[in-house]
């Protein structure tokens, strides 16, 4: 009989938990966040079918099975321990502080982020930052050090303060202009166009800004996700986006974009920063104020101010 396969990232949440007595104790320990340790700790009860703790005012009480199950992996966890040490280089066993979580949509960390990145190295060389790329609906929040929000005022005012503002234009290669300098909303209904499934603004809704009609099953834009891939077809001349300033900038500059459709006020939105702890570590808070510093020095765009956000969709960003 093939024998079960062990769940040791739990196992070895179990045994910090256990040993500290307190969920926060062992987060700390495993650079985790509190959220984190207690769904590993509720995936392991499941796993193994039974309760394990008992919340207690000041920390947490292990059953009686529980109790024995530690004492056997403290002894297991001591023996590895010694046992890696004895192969491992020195300094290898070193409690890391230095490790920074940095949650960001998708498409800022490939458009923005990536580019400043060895700034951040040969700045910094003793932090480890570690960059996860996901949705802010996909992460939470509790489970990074830092995080980055996508959307408009309504949903980040008070809670967090603005990093960058974008605005959301019409952007093709050159040659969708065909010799000209520039082509009209209704001219625009008859080029090929492209949307992504988080785009900040609706088609439907920029031609409505423009008192167009526009029918999606008569003009059928070309579906690409996520919007970094809309955006790679846009340069390579596929169709139209509706996409962010923030996002193309590098393209804009380099040529290979152009706005086809001059706006005096273009809809716009925001990336947000959630604030950090006070008591945040030296790693973090250095992080946190080197995006701060970057986004000042953004050009042509700057610190976003609250302003209000137009279009049908928001808060979340491939």
């Amino acid at each position: 009989m093939k024998p079960q396969r062990l769940p040791l990232r739990g196992i070895a949440v179990f045994e910090a938990v256990a040993r500290h007595g307190s969920l926060k104790a062992a987060a700390r320990e495993l650079n985790l966040s509190p959220s984190a340790v207690s769904h590993q700790i509720r995936a392991l009860e499941e796993t193994l079918g039974v309760d394990l703790f008992k919340r207690a005012n000041r920390g947490v009480q292990l059953s009686a099975d529980a109790a024995r199950y530690a004492d056997v992996l403290h002894g297991l966890f001591e023996r590895l321990r010694q046992a890696t040490a004895s192969v491992a280089a020195p300094g290898w066993s070193r409690t890391s502080t230095r490790v920074v979580r940095l949650m960001t949509p998708p498409s800022l960390a490939t458009h923005w982020l990536m580019p400043r990145l060895p700034d951040f190295i040969a700045s910094h060389p003793g932090i480890d930052l570690r960059v996860f790329a996901v949705r802010s609906a996909d992460g939470n929040a509790e489970d990074f050090d830092i995080t980055i929000g996508y959307g408009d005022a309504t949903r980040w005012q008070g809670r967090a303060q603005p990093l960058l503002e974008e605005t959301i234009e019409p952007y093709c290669a050159p040659s969708q202009l065909r010799r000209a300098k520039a082509l009209t909303p209704r001219q625009l209904l008859s080029r090929p166009l492209i949307q992504s499934r988080e785009n900040a603004v609706s088609w439907e809704s920029w031609f409505s800004r423009h008192s167009l009609s526009f029918d999606a099953a008569h003009n059928s834009p070309l579906q690409l996700d996520p919007s970094y891939v809309a955006i790679e077809a846009a340069v390579k001349g596929v169709g139209v986006i509706l996409e962010s300033s923030l996002l193309t900038h590098e393209h804009v500059e380099a040529g290979r974009l152009v706005t086809p459709v001059r706006e005096s006020t273009p809809p716009s939105t925001a990336y947000w920063l959630l604030p950090i702890s006070k008591a945040a570590r030296r790693p973090v808070a250095d992080a946190y104020a080197w995006l701060i510093a970057r986004a000042n020095l953004s050009r042509p765009l700057r610190p976003a101010k609250a302003r209000r956000f137009i279009g049908k969709r928001q808060g979340a960003r491939d």
